[in-house]
């Protein structure tokens, strides 16, 4: 029987850390240990003074030693861990590796670290007759979960939840994840419904790690290997852990199979737009198999379609061939224009002029223009109104203003100017291109997709949902839609039920945050408290059991009387950052404006002598420097350190002409800009910082 091969999550981080003349060397030796991990010249020897007797070393150069699991039962060969001989051995010393037996998933546990921790706390325990965090919860449930046994009275010894924090590195992650849901009040077998990984098994077989290997638990962390394309793969990307691992959660919805539309939501850094990439190259995989099925894959900014294209070609390799990725709008001009259609998209400019003639001829001045072009945009172009008729009809969800017959037989006259104005010029709005290509593809009988994958779901308007509709015939697994609305900075409130896109049933929910840390969580969340956030489908979306998997500093607010000191302050925190061994390009200034970054920030930065790029459409991310970026810009991104620059009132929420006189409007607004900044802030992963000179902006004053 063929030899199993994997290699786990803590071995590519170890790889990654090595000098490159000794991963190539790594690379050699694993190549062999691939093909035949029982050859005579792999060396296996016994480490003393371990704790798992399963642990052997093998000799890959003159320094440096790889650390393999190979139980004696079995045909089983696991790459652990790559170092200097001597680090090895310690690293290899403090650590078990055994099969669950209440979950069967393959799990690792350094023993040493966790055991001092129940010591270390009698010490310093907050009080004697405190009442222990998980009294409420017997062992049988924090075994369903997945704690392991050794670990029991460690975890029966914590106190509060800043000391589950700390054992939390020493446990396995399906167990840190439990525990946390644990103490926020969850029972067991909600924990176990929500993870998807630590489902009760009947009978567990702690000998058999070919079938622990293929555990969802287990995979989070081992990936087998199958073949040589498979190694090269995940070796020339140690870090882009994505790639191979996948939370249990994450998985199922990847290879659910759905009887039509789906929709996944879930917080910031949950990876929805990951699961959305799985789910693209799964479908091209195991359901549309044929090679003239083709899947489309989405987004509602250009920026992120780009990054997702080169992402996919890195995951998919020939699968991609079959899959197209584009910003939507993009897609649509490309396919009219194969029609033999062609359009030229009206700029601001050309739509300010325009709405300047409708109100001069019409003489209606008693409204703004900001309430006409609102007007305009979320009742008439939103709901497809051709006529007067059709005007007068209409129900104007959502507007503030009540309008008589009368007011709107007077606005529905400016309205047909402005529409006149536009066709003179010959230009159109992106709404007519979209609208137009829905009618096209609506009258064919051949639809050009299997399937479309779309990712920034809570940004695109009702008319490019019915779009969406009409790319794909109803059927099973036809559409996969990812978002969250809590991120919403672009498009209104959406019910996909009214578009045609019946989910219900078909929902679903991402509850870890894999990429900020719990303190940047919270604040994030507190800009957004008060406000109801929609499902995308017409319900109330909450943040119930949304967990952050990773601990940090609170987030460092700091307030300056002048901007001068603001950016001298900037300066020395970025210095900061690279004395702690941070480099430029793990550091990410963002304003709320590109005029604020090109005339404040970069100048400032420069001088200082750091080396800065500027992150705008025609960037790819490759420059050197720190990042700089608008906070539109940065969706869709993350680093690891982030700079909130000039928060300032009046900047955020920047102030809109035309809307004092519309509360609705305003309100929608202000929502939009708050949205914008938790948009922002949870694209740190591990420190957020937000400064601000003169009287800072009000929306900083609710995370507090």
């Amino acid at each position: 029987m063929k030899p199993t091969v994997a290699i786990s999550s803590d071995f590519l981080n170890a790889f990654s850390r090595i000098p490159r003349s000794q991963q190539r060397r790594v690379r050699e030796f694993m190549e062999r240990f691939r093909e035949n991990p029982t050859s005579s010249g792999i060396n296996y020897e016994k480490i003393h003074a371990v704790r798992d007797e399963k642990i052997r070393t093998v000799r890959i150069s003159r320094d440096y030693r790889g650390i393999v699991l190979h139980p004696e039962r079995g045909n089983v060969y696991i790459l652990l861990w790559v170092d200097h001989h001597d680090e090895a051995m310690e690293w290899a010393g403090e650590r078990v590796f055994d099969v669950n037996p209440t979950t069967g998933a393959l799990q690792v546990v350094n023993v040493n670290a966790a055991e001092q921790m129940p010591e270390a706390r009698k010490e310093e325990s907050v009080s004697e007759t405190a009442e222990a965090l998980f009294t409420h919860v017997s062992d049988r449930d924090l075994a369903s979960v997945g704690v392991p046994a050794v670990l029991m009275p460690s975890v029966r010894a914590l106190k509060n939840r800043n000391a589950l924090y700390e054992l939390e590195k020493h446990l396995p992650e399906e167990s840190a994840e439990a525990l946390r849901w644990l103490a926020e009040g969850f029972t067991a077998e909600e924990v176990r419904e929500v993870t998807a990984g630590t489902a009760k098994v009947a009978a567990v077989n702690t000998n058999d790690f070919t079938a622990a290997l293929k555990h969802p638990d287990s995979e989070r962390r081992f990936v087998t290997i199958n073949s040589q394309h498979d190694l090269t793969a995940i070796l020339s990307a140690p870090l882009e852990k994505w790639r191979v691992f996948l939370h249990p959660a994450q998985k199922r919805m990847v290879e659910k199979r759905f009887n039509g539309p789906a929709k996944v939501t879930g917080g910031a850094g949950t990876g929805k737009t990951v699961v959305a990439m799985h789910r693209a190259r799964y479908l091209v995989r195991e359901v549309f198999t044929e090679s003239t099925d083709r899947i489309l894959v989405t987004t509602f900014t250009k920026n992120l379609a780009k990054d997702v294209k080169q992402n996919l070609k890195n995951l998919c390799g020939d699968e991609f061939k079959r899959i197209e990725v584009v910003h939507l709008h993009d897609w649509a001009v490309k396919f009219m224009k194969m029609q033999g259609f062609s359009f030229q998209i009206a700029t601001d400019d050309d739509r300010a002029g325009c709405w300047n003639r409708a109100v001069g001829y019409t003489g209606q001045i008693e409204w703004s223009l900001h309430f006409l072009r609102d007007e305009w945009e979320k009742v008439v172009q939103n709901n497809d109104l051709q006529t007067r008729q059709d005007y007068l009809k209409v129900r104007r969800v959502g507007r503030g203003k009540t309008l008589s017959r009368k007011d709107r037989a007077a606005l529905w006259e400016v309205f047909e100017q402005y529409r006149d104005a536009l066709k003179e010029l010959g230009k159109v709005e992106w709404s007519d291109v979209i609208r137009q290509t829905r009618l096209y593809l609506e009258g064919k009988s051949r639809l050009p997709y299997r399937a479309v994958v779309v990712d920034e779901a809570q940004d695109f308007f009702e008319e490019e949902w019915r779009l969406i509709r009409a790319l794909v015939p109803e059927n099973p697994n036809d559409l996969f839609i990812v978002g969250d609305a809590h991120q919403r900075i672009y498009g209104p409130s959406v019910v996909l039920g009214r578009c045609d896109i019946n989910i219900r049933g078909r929902s679903h929910k991402l509850r870890i945050n894999y990429r900020t840390t719990e303190q940047i969580k919270n604040w994030a969340l507190a800009l957004l408290h008060g406000i109801d956030v929609d499902d995308l489908d017409g319900g109330i979306d909450d943040q119930a059991g949304y967990t952050s998997l990773f601990n940090g500093p609170e987030p460092d607010i700091h307030f300056f009387h002048s901007l001068h000191e603001e950016k001298d302050f900037l300066v020395q925190h970025c210095r900061e950052l690279l004395s702690h061994g941070r480099a430029e390009e793990d550091i990410c200034v963002a304003a709320r404006n590109a005029r604020m970054l090109k005339t404040e920030y970069q100048p400032v930065l420069q001088e200082a002598g750091f080396n800065t790029a500027i992150l705008d459409k025609d960037s790819d991310g490759s420059e050197p420097g720190v990042r700089l970026a608008t906070m539109h810009r940065v969706k869709g991104l993350e680093f690891p350190c982030v700079i909130l620059a000039g928060v300032n009132e009046g900047v955020i929420p920047y102030q809109r002409k035309g809307i004092d006189d519309d509360p609705v409007a305003q309100q929608e607004h202000n929502v939009r800009e708050r949205s914008l900044l938790f948009v922002a802030a949870t694209r740190s992963r591990d420190s957020l910082t937000i400064t601000s000179s003169g009287h800072a902006s009000p929306f900083i004053k609710l995370s507090r």
